[in-house]
């Protein structure tokens, strides 16, 4: 029977299940109604139940069956209605512990120790709607629990099994900023430090302009507070109303309506704290100016102007240069440019020269004028034709004794100069500079701004002074890099030398590797620890000895020995005093061997007869001069020719007027003279060609020296005399002139 359930007395008995609206059991079927099961399905605002008719209510008991103890022991008793029922099921212990403010609920479910112990979302449902509780519930929570409960029957806890809503306090109406503000505190300091707007673009602060009474803030309405539910499912009213607080600045007010508010100022707007408030920005353009320390220049820097602001103008120009004192030197065109560039919206950022001072002119100091070159760069040198020679390329200079190496100029004076303060800026005048004394120079005798040689060398500059060294040393080889060298004093060589350079040292040169086609000529000894190779271009002439390990083309002048320790391969030799070969088998095979004293030899010639030639008895320097001294006295004797009519003229002249004048006179005796010098020179030549006859030839002590053989092919010249060998000479022999024919002991 379905009744309303205002109708609903205690005692009743459900005759179906009461349900939910999410459709979960609330109360079961056959409960029987109690105050407090009635209370909650009001609660939960259930209208109508079903429940059982007030006389089906009652029930007979049921029939109990006796059974016959006089049948038959087989037969099958008759089953009670218990035996055939199924077993019954309880539920486990479920408590409900509500929190003291009706707003949270807790859940605990334990076992209470019977065999059959089920739970069900229903049980739970049933245990809260007993507690009272109506609202909040959390029905996942409870499928949890029912979930929990039967995988494993312990003692289980649920918080919050249902919660309760707090009501919504009441907003009264909050200010809405309508315009672009400041919310960061260190923008707000960044911001308060400016003065112009640029200022906070350049640091990347951009905010809207705001002007005095501009509304930037407008009052919103009110909101009404909304009631919560706590979960009995009572309602939570609150009177509460939060107030919409905001503290005004001084440079803001309200309107007279209190609605808006307004600056007072003109800036930029911002909001921190619950404070408004606008920070006072200068939104026109600007300039700035600088001094530079001496005072010798002012610059502009011209800055845009913000929204609606103007652009600099010639006023605040003349303003900036009238407060730093500037009056001369002001740059009144590009001043003007500059301005109307701004007018135009075009900005630099780079600064404007507005006012330039006139410098004092220092005067020039002293300075060395070098009389060498004192450039050490291996740069090629361009010939007049165009051409490029690395060989000519200069890396020693050579000084004589006496030589002057450098010269003072003298420092100049000051001009003094004017600031753009009008001040005048005194100048300075230059220093003397020092003459760069160093090793082997000194202050010329005749004048102490003169540096001269104090010894023969190699002249150099080092930075600081100048020096003169004895010796030159070139660590690599002599070639492009180093081009051809020319030094009064020895050299060293640590590599080799190049085919086709020239070396020119008055001392001695000694080559760490081997010698190409080149010309040497050293005022000393030359040393080559290995050979002198090429084509039969290269040369070396030296005043002292020449040792070399091999030789081969080559042609080799020495003013004292020649020793080589291996082979001389179809060279030409001169030796003032001797020659000697060591090369063990081969000594000296094809060529010319030339030697004033005496020829040393292992071998000489080979097996396939090639023309070996040797020489004793002439000094080949004392020929070579004999040349020079015959064709000096020739172009001596032709320049005497020459001069004669001229001197003979002028003595006529003379004699006819007996005074010749000034020039005329000057100019015979100048003839006079070179006559009387070329005589004198003609004379010493003579001497000398006497001289040069009477010891170019030396053949007492000359000698040919054979330590293992001479072989076929072999000819010995002593003088005029000549020998051809045409049968091997096994040695050591010993080959001489004795009278006037040559003979081997």
């Amino acid at each position: 029977m379905i009744i309303n359930i205002e109708n609903v007395k205690p005692g009743m008995k459900l005759l179906e299940d009461v349900l939910l609206p999410s459709g979960a059991i609330l109360v079961n079927e056959s409960q029987i109604l109690t105050p407090s099961l009635i209370e909650i399905i009001i609660k939960r605002g259930i209208q109508k139940i079903q429940v059982v008719p007030q006389e089906t209510t009652v029930q007979s008991e049921p029939e109990t069956i006796v059974p016959d103890e006089n049948k038959n022991a087989d037969s099958v008793q008759p089953q009670t209605a218990k035996e055939n029922a199924a077993p019954e099921t309880s539920r486990p212990k479920i408590k409900v512990f509500p929190s003291q403010d009706k707003m949270l609920a807790r859940l605990c479910v334990e076992p209470a120790g019977a065999e059959n112990e089920s739970l069900d979302k229903e049980d739970v449902s049933v245990a809260l709607a007993e507690a009272g509780i109506l609202f909040g519930i959390d029905d996942n929570a409870i499928d949890g629990i029912v979930e929990k409960w039967r995988k494993l029957k312990r003692y289980y806890e649920v918080d919050g099994i249902a919660k309760g809503v707090a009501p919504v306090p009441g907003k009264e109406g909050c200010w809405d900023i309508k315009v672009s503000h400041i919310s960061d505190v260190e923008i707000l300091t960044a911001t308060r430090k400016a003065h112009y707007f640029w200022e906070l673009k350049a640091a990347g602060i951009d905010a809207e302009r705001v002007d005095p009474d501009m509304a930037i803030a407008v009052k919103q309405d009110d909101v009404p507070a909304v009631p919560g539910k706590n979960i009995k499912g009572e309602e939570i009213l609150t009177d509460e109303i939060i107030k919409a607080t905001l503290n005004l600045e001084q440079t803001v007010r309200y309107s007279a309506d209190n609605k808006k508010i307004l600056p007072t100022i003109t800036g930029i707007t911002y909001s921190i704290n619950a404070a408004l408030g606008v920070c006072p920005i200068d939104f026109d353009g600007s300039v700035d100016i600088s001094v530079s320390p001496d005072t010798m220049k002012a610059e502009m820097i011209f800055h845009p102007p913000g929204t609606r602001g103007n652009h600099p103008s010639i006023a605040q120009v003349e303003a900036l240069l009238k407060k730093n004192g500037i009056v001369y030197g002001v740059m009144k065109n590009e001043i003007k440019d500059a301005l109307l560039k701004c007018s135009q919206g075009v900005y630099s950022d780079h600064p404007v020269i507005v006012a330039a001072g006139t410098p004092p002119l220092n005067g020039e100091d002293g300075k060395v004028e070098f009389l060498f070159n004192i450039e050490t760069s291996l740069k090629p040198k361009v010939n007049p034709n165009g051409s490029v020679d690395y060989k000519n390329v200069e890396l020693v200079v050579s000084a004589t004794k006496g030589q002057e190496l450098a010269r003072l100029k003298a420092p100049t004076k000051g001009i003094p100069g004017t600031d753009i303060l009008g001040h005048k800026t005194p100048a300075v005048d230059g220093t003397p500079a020092k003459l760069p004394v160093g090793t082997n120079t000194a202050q010329s005798p005749g004048n102490s701004d003169i540096l001269i040689a104090a010894t023969d060398g190699n002249v150099k500059y080092n930075g600081t002074s100048v020096e003169i060294n004895e010796g030159f040393f070139i660590k690599g080889n002599v070639d492009f890099s180093t081009g051809n060298i020319k030094y009064a004093k020895s050299v060293v060589v640590g590599g080799d030398i190049d085919g086709g350079f020239v070396i020119e040292c008055g001392g001695d040169l000694q080559v760490a590797g081997t010698i190409e086609d080149s010309r040497i000529i050293a005022g000393g000894n030359v040393l080559c620890k290995l050979g002198f190779i090429g084509q039969g271009k290269g040369c070396i002439d030296a005043r002292g000895d020449v040792n070399l390990m091999f030789m081969k083309n080559q042609l080799v002048k020495s003013g004292k020995n020649v020793i080589i320790a291996k082979e001389a391969i179809n060279c030409t030799v001169f030796a003032r005093k001797t020659i000697s070969v060591h090369g063990n088998p081969l000594s000296i095979i094809g060529g010319k061997m030339t030697a004033r004293d005496c020829i040393t030899a292992y071998s000489i010639g080979n097996s396939s007869g090639v023309k070996t030639t040797l020489e004793v008895g002439t000094d080949f320097v004392l020929v070579e001069d004999m040349q020079k001294t015959e064709a000096q006295i020739l172009e001596m004797s032709e320049n005497k020719k020459k001069l004669l009519p001229a001197c003979n003229k002028y003595e006529k002249l003379a004699e006819l007027k007996h005074d010749t004048g000034g020039k005329e006179e000057a100019l015979l005796v100048k003839l006079r003279a070179t006559l009387a010098k070329y005589e004198q020179q003609l004379k010493a030549l003579e001497e000398r060609k006497k001289m040069i006859a009477t010891n170019m030839n030396e053949f007492k002590n000359a000698s040919i020296k054979i330590e293992h053989a001479a072989l076929p092919g072999t000819t010995f010249k002593i003088g005029q005399h000549i020998l051809v060998i045409k049968e091997e000479v096994v040695g050591p022999k010993t080959v001489r002139l004795v009278d006037e024919e040559i003979k081997i002991f």
